[in-house]
């Protein structure tokens, strides 16, 4: 009889395992495919040894933090695209530091910066490279997919400058917006912000190519005469 009940028990916890294991696969399927940020990271500037071997661990992580497509050689960048920027420099006390900043090149803004001491101790480089990557991982999460749309005249599907590598899908649906206008300081005329940006419409993706993809508005949907239109996930 205590033989039979720790079977029951085994079976019980297999099958409930199971059940589980049958929850997430459903929770998965129900989540939307990550979407990538368009990212290029040019060398960084200064002391070109140590610039050199900073720039070559910033690209390894590039290439291998989610949420990311790495755009190099002389592959055409998107209209929507991260730079990140490298400088290495030495301060009055000999003291050398690298520099990484990464700015909005669409909308010309720097988005994060972060500054350390550098060095040629792998240990070190290896404690630089977790707190970059775990930040670019946290920022890539929660920044909207941004692409630009193109579209021809008396035509009812538009193009999108971004493809595979993005993550796009047939079947993927995405907001249209309007290019923000900029917040200008009536003191100092100076940009200070940029209006929220709103859905006008949606569309849906029926081709992906390998550097771009094409979509047709939903049903019901006709999207506004603007020249400049962009798609994003909100």
């Amino acid at each position: 009889m205590a033989e039979m009940r720790k079977w029951l028990g085994a079976i019980v916890g297999l099958a409930c395992g199971l059940a589980a294991a049958g929850a997430d696969a459903a929770d998965a399927a129900k989540a939307p495919p990550a979407l990538n940020h368009a990212v290029v990271c040019p060398p960084f500037k200064g002391d070109s040894v140590v610039a050199g071997l900073y720039h070559a661990e910033m690209v390894r992580m590039l290439k291998s933090t989610p949420g990311i497509e790495y755009y190099e050689g002389a592959r055409p960048l998107p209209a929507f695209t991260f730079r990140v920027n490298g400088t290495v420099a030495t301060n009055e006390e000999g003291q050398v530091f690298v520099r990484v900043a990464v700015v909005d090149a669409a909308r010309k803004e720097q988005i994060a910066s972060h500054v350390a001491p550098a060095s040629l101790d792998p240990t070190l480089i290896a404690g630089w490279s977790r707190t970059i990557q775990a930040d670019m991982t946290r920022r890539a999460a929660k920044l909207p997919f941004e692409c630009r749309i193109g579209r021809k005249r008396g035509q009812e599907s538009i193009s999108l400058d971004r493809g595979l590598g993005s993550g796009l899908e047939p079947g993927m649906v995405l907001y249209v917006s309007v290019d923000e206008e900029p917040l200008i300081s009536p003191a100092t005329g100076e940009i200070v912000g940029r209006d929220s940006p709103r859905a006008v419409g949606q569309i849906q993706i029926f081709r992906v190519m390998d550097d771009a993809a094409y979509a047709r508005p939903t049903l019901d949907v006709k999207l506004p005469r603007f020249d400049r239109l962009y798609a994003r996930s909100f």
